[in-house]
């Protein structure tokens, strides 16, 4: 029982300077919001807390670290961890990744390019050159959103 109410001590220790750090990642939170899940990521705990904001994301972090249930759940797409569609994972990835697959997509070939091409599903050969010639000619100047970058790439994999 001690064990548990020293567990449980630390656990709002950190809370609390984890609530400041919330605060800087309110952007992260923001883009995850509508997949069923708070701060503390997919697994048991999302389940059973939800995304409600606040300390109870502590709670659900913990939940979550019991007998490695969140692994489990992102091995296994269980667990709340698999309800991610295909376009939030699209989303998400040229959100995170635009700076370089905006310059992969200048050159017509790149690592962040290629990852782009299997996360669409792809089946066009000549994805990689002909996003570049689309992007090209759609944004001579550069500087696309993330939701036009998405845009042209779903055009041009259909082609």
């Amino acid at each position: 029982m001690k064990f548990l109410s020293s567990l449980l001590a630390v656990g709002l220790i950190l809370g609390l300077s984890s609530a400041q750090a919330a605060e800087k990642k309110k952007g992260m939170v923001d883009s995850m919001s509508g997949q069923g899940y708070g701060m503390a990521g997919c697994g048991a705990g999302s389940i059973v807390f939800g995304d409600k904001e606040g300390k109870v994301q502590i709670f659900a972090s913990t939940t979550n670290g019991t007998a490695y249930n969140q692994s489990f759940g992102i091995t296994s797409g269980t667990s709340n961890c698999g309800s991610q569609g295909k376009s939030a994972k699209v989303d998400q990835f040229v959100e995170t990744n635009k700076v370089a697959l905006q310059n992969d997509i200048a050159r017509g070939q790149g690592e962040t390019l290629a990852s782009f091409s299997q996360l669409l599903e792809c089946k066009n050969s000549g994805f990689q050159q002909n996003l570049r010639s689309a992007y090209t000619s759609s944004f001579p100047q550069g500087g696309a959103s993330a939701g036009q970058i998405q845009a042209v790439a779903y055009k041009v994999c259909e082609i």
